[in-house]
């Protein structure tokens, strides 16, 4: 009998065992699929931001998401649609805060992020200065600092605003910039995307700041392309209008010519310069500083200093004719090739300065 009993506690342990490798593979299972979706805050950064918030998350999930909301300090202050990315603005006192996103899947997985963020004063607040010759007011949402006569505007690549409409061709490109945290040099970059149906098809992507009777200008951006080969040539510019005058400011990296163009805007053509531009190696952070200003009523272009080495420029063109404004802003362009290739573009700490 006693070896009955024996051989029964054998022929049931076999079983036992493996009901219980199923429980711990099926719990190691649910584990992993669980710490595989994830929210990601992209915007706004750990530095200082002004109200209202520009709140943008991606997320990495298997799962359809059903519902997103934005939870400050503990309260709820937003339920936006389900919709990837969350791209909303968020209106906060000044001081520090406790960002939350929570999102649930179709299949009841619950998914959060958080992340401090430190408010400055109102945007209002900073929008003049009464020490300043050149007056400076920025468009709702965009936040400005002001020293002494000198405004500046700094990550617009992750202002809300941005626009798209091709340039030439029809192409398939992004609305606006996708802010994500790689690459990035601070956190958060701007990704363009220019997706060619033909030969030579570009995109452009403008966004209006504000308005000044500011007539000195630098621009200063970093970039990086996904696949040069497949770039004509990448295109930045400040614009200003003073009355009925318009002065665009582009300059553009001509990869098929191999150096630097400047815009006529009253000749509608480009102008070369001997500045050398070379095609950069993929993946690798370019960085383009241009200086401007109006003077006796034409658009001269100074300077213009690439990866660090600077370069004179002194080229001026006379303005078009259109109608009445002193708004002033910015663009980013992409120029195809003869193949139709598409690439990405990533746009870092794009800053516009004005006196």
């Amino acid at each position: 009998m006693a070896e009955l009993r024996e051989a029964l506690k054998n022929a049931g342990g076999v079983p036992l065992l493996f009901s219980r490798c199923l429980t711990i593979l099926a719990f190691l299972s649910v584990s992993m699929t669980a710490g595989a979706q994830t929210i990601s805050i992209v915007s706004p950064t750990a530095s200082t931001v002004s109200s209202p918030v520009h709140v943008v998350a991606n997320f990495s999930s298997t799962a359809q998401i059903e519902s997103i909301s934005v939870v400050l300090d503990g309260a709820e202050v937003a339920q936006p649609q389900a919709v990837t990315p969350l791209d909303i603005q968020v209106p906060m006192s000044a001081g520090n805060h406790t960002l939350t996103i929570n999102a649930v899947q179709s299949d009841g997985l619950q998914l959060f992020a958080s992340r401090s963020v430190d408010v400055s004063a109102p945007v209002a607040s900073m929008s003049t200065s009464s020490t300043s010759s050149a007056t400076t007011v920025p468009d709702p949402g965009i936040a400005m600092s002001t020293s002494g006569g000198t405004s500046s505007i700094s990550h617009i690549e992750e202002k809300s605003g941005w626009y798209m409409y091709p340039d030439q061709g029809n192409p398939n490109c992004s609305s606006k910039p996708t802010l994500i945290s790689s690459p990035s040099l601070d956190g958060t970059s701007g990704r363009f995307h220019l997706d060619p149906t033909g030969q030579f098809n570009n995109c452009l992507w403008p966004i209006k700041l504000g308005t000044s009777s500011a007539t000195h200008f630098k621009l200063e951006t970093s970039f990086q392309l996904s696949s040069p080969w497949s770039s004509q040539g990448v295109e930045f510019s400040s614009n200003k209008h003073i009355g009925t005058k318009w002065y665009k400011f582009s300059v553009q990296c001509s990869y098929y010519k191999g150096v630097f163009s400047v815009w006529d805007t009253l000749g509608s053509q480009w102008v070369a310069t001997s500045i050398p531009c070379k095609r950069p190696a993929a993946n690798t952070w370019e960085h383009l500083t241009v200086q401007t200003e109006i003077n006796n009523g034409k658009a001269v272009f100074l300077s213009l200093t690439h990866n660090g080495v600077t370069h004179t420029i002194n080229k001026s063109f006379n303005p078009k004719s259109g109608t009445s404004s002193n708004s002033f802003g910015v663009h980013v362009q992409m120029d195809g090739n003869r193949s139709g290739d598409s690439y990405y573009a990533w746009v870092d700490n794009l800053k516009i300065t004005l006196w």
